[in-house]
């Protein structure tokens, strides 16, 4: 009788570099299969959401006005249709390993929802690993903000306990042991995670995966994100219809002119609030003495809890978390209503020459 084979649950952190990893093993299917290892299909995803979506009976950010229940329903019965391939590959493939990964399953989950997963993989697997990699706190809350600017007009704050929040609900429901490992270039394999998840749970076709050597996310300046914001928060208008019918192609606009305009520099935290952000994590302490983990050169100590609290509540817009010089904003705004006018039509480009001469005569 074939042996049952290991699982390994990926769930993030976000913004650890899950799609490098997702994408690395994707794109070598016949090369993992060579090796025994199975990595279900995605569909329009890079990640496994509308399995785990099927396997909690949990849909991420669950919201009325933009799906509602029949979108809830779609979501998990996909899911549910990907699972039930996956359990047949794994039965006439007979793999040695079999990976799931989704970084929008570190989140606080329920005992139900947790309980429902571990009792659908119950007697599939020989062993079960729940594995994810961490940030530094105040490094993590930046690289979030990058995203958050990118799809929405408001900056997440992180819970007091986020990081206890999501591990321990894994550790008291999940389906087998947590493991963590910190996200740093000096702690990882070649200073890359997807070369580090590779080293660690599949290093028997490691050297065999195709993996392209540029993956990083686009990073984007202070300048960018805040016109970002403003462009979300509708303080500026698309450049043209064509570019309101659809956010990417407006966010697309943004990234290309920050690539293009000179001064371009990453974003920095503003002073004291690494300090704030660290000062206000209270888990800090049971991430150690739970996992071993913890981030170098952090000191809690630095700032008060309460005058920490007061500085992360103030925050609103991209200038309260990193300087942006609005000289080289103006000009990326200045970039990109100059791109966006070559999408306009005949219509719009009348009424742009138009409004100065009416606007002069009211003057």
């Amino acid at each position: 009788m074939t042996a049952a084979p290991r699982l390994i649950l990926h769930i993030g952190q976000g913004k650890t570099g899950s799609t490098s990893i997702q994408n690395a093993l994707r794109n070598n299917p016949e090369t993992l299969a060579r090796h025994g290892v199975f990595f279900p299909e995605t569909g329009r995803h890079t990640n496994h959401q509308d399995i785990f979506t099927y396997l909690t009976g949990d849909v991420k950010h669950h919201d009325p006005a933009l799906g509602g229940a029949r979108d809830d329903a779609r979501k998990t019965a996909l899911g549910k249709e990907y699972w039930e391939a996956a359990r047949r590959n794994i039965a006439e493939a007979a793999p040695e390993l079999v990976v799931l990964s989704c970084e929008n399953q570190f989140r606080p989950f329920s005992a139900e929802a947790l309980t429902r997963l571990s009792r659908e993989l119950e007697g599939m697997f020989s062993e079960i690993l729940v594995t994810a990699y961490l940030r530094d706190p105040a490094d993590h809350f930046l690289s979030m903000a990058q995203q958050d600017v990118k799809k929405r007009p408001d900056i997440t704050i992180p819970g007091e306990t986020a990081l206890r929040d999501v591990l321990e609900p894994w550790q008291m429901h999940g389906p087998g042991p947590v493991e963590v490992i910190r996200f740093a270039r000096d702690t990882l394999q070649d200073g890359d995670v997807v070369a580090d998840f590779c080293a660690r749970y599949l290093p028997f076709a490691a050297g065999d995966l195709s993996i392209p050597a540029n993956r990083d996310n686009t990073t984007i300046s202070a300048e960018a994100m805040a016109l970002l914001q403003a462009y979300h928060r509708g303080e500026i208008a698309p450049p043209s219809r064509y570019h309101a019918a659809r956010a990417q192609r407006t966010k697309e606009l943004i990234q290309t002119a920050d690539a293009a305009e000179p001064g371009f520099s990453k974003p920095r935290l503003a002073d004291g609030l690494k300090a704030a952000i660290e000062a206000r994590a209270q888990d800090l302490g049971w991430l150690e003495e739970q996992f071993g983990l913890s981030f170098p050169g952090l000191d809690p100590a630095a700032m008060p809890r309460e005058a920490a609290r007061e500085r992360i509540a103030g925050i609103d817009a991209v200038s309260d978390i990193c300087a942006v010089d609005e000289a080289r904003k103006n000009a990326l705004l200045q970039r990109v209503q100059a791109a966006g006018a070559q999408k306009r039509g005949l219509g719009e480009r009348l009424l742009a020459a138009f409004r100065p001469r009416q606007d002069a005569k009211s003057g």
